[in-house]
């Protein structure tokens, strides 16, 4: 088995989860997931941060991909520039993902402009900087209602150029997810694939 950690480190494959319920059910599929990947992976709470409103000054991109806000959204880009898969997790809040998961999308613009991944050609845009990494999705809600949450992802990851290969959309009332043994599959499948898809990167890396 891979081993799954919750503190600070470097790992191939990086959870993030936008709910502030450490023992809830956005958490509960994430750790499902990131376990099934068989490799080494962290988790990491976006309600453990300190992450400021971007404020659309532009300084990033004037700066080369430098924030001139100085708190934890850094730390966490360097997190997932370091990763080869993201998994990220978020509850579907009104329709949407949560405040937490929408702030860090919005700060993660930065990293458009530190002139690394795949070059868009606007400049405007700057650079895709996930480029060849994949990623996961996984939103818990109570009925329904998932799919502007799920579409903020995808055009997240558009944007950033990452590789969404999977998504699971658990719908588990106020029970547990832990309780829905589908949708702990679900989670454990997301991570096969996300375990095979870097092996295949590695593989073609090999025979270049």
């Amino acid at each position: 088995m891979g081993t799954h950690k919750e503190g600070d480190s470097m790992a191939p494959v990086l959870g993030i989860c936008g709910s502030a319920r450490k023992s809830g059910n956005t958490a509960t599929l994430l750790r499902a997931a990131l376990t099934a990947t068989d490799m080494e992976s962290e988790l990491v709470f976006l309600s453990d941060l300190t992450i400021g409103f971007c404020t659309g000054c532009l300084s990033c991109m004037k700066n080369k991909g430098r924030c001139i806000k100085d708190d934890d959204m850094s730390w966490l880009l360097d997190k997932m520039l370091e990763a080869q898969a993201l998994v990220l997790g978020s509850p579907n809040y009104y329709y949407d993902v949560s405040g937490l998961t929408k702030n860090m999308i919005d700060r993660s613009i930065a990293a458009s402009y530190l002139g690394i991944g795949e070059y868009t050609g606007m400049e405007w845009h700057g650079w895709r900087p996930f480029y060849e990494k994949v990623g996961g999705v996984i939103i818990c809600q109570a009925a329904f209602g998932a799919e502007k949450a799920l579409e903020t992802f995808k055009r997240f990851c558009e944007y950033s150029g990452l590789t969404l290969i999977g998504d699971v959309i658990a719908a588990v009332g106020n029970q547990s997810a832990a309780d829905f043994p589908e949708y702990i599959e679900e989670a454990r499948q997301l991570g096969g694939k996300i375990k095979a898809a870097i092996e295949r990167k590695q593989i073609s890396r090999k025979n270049l």
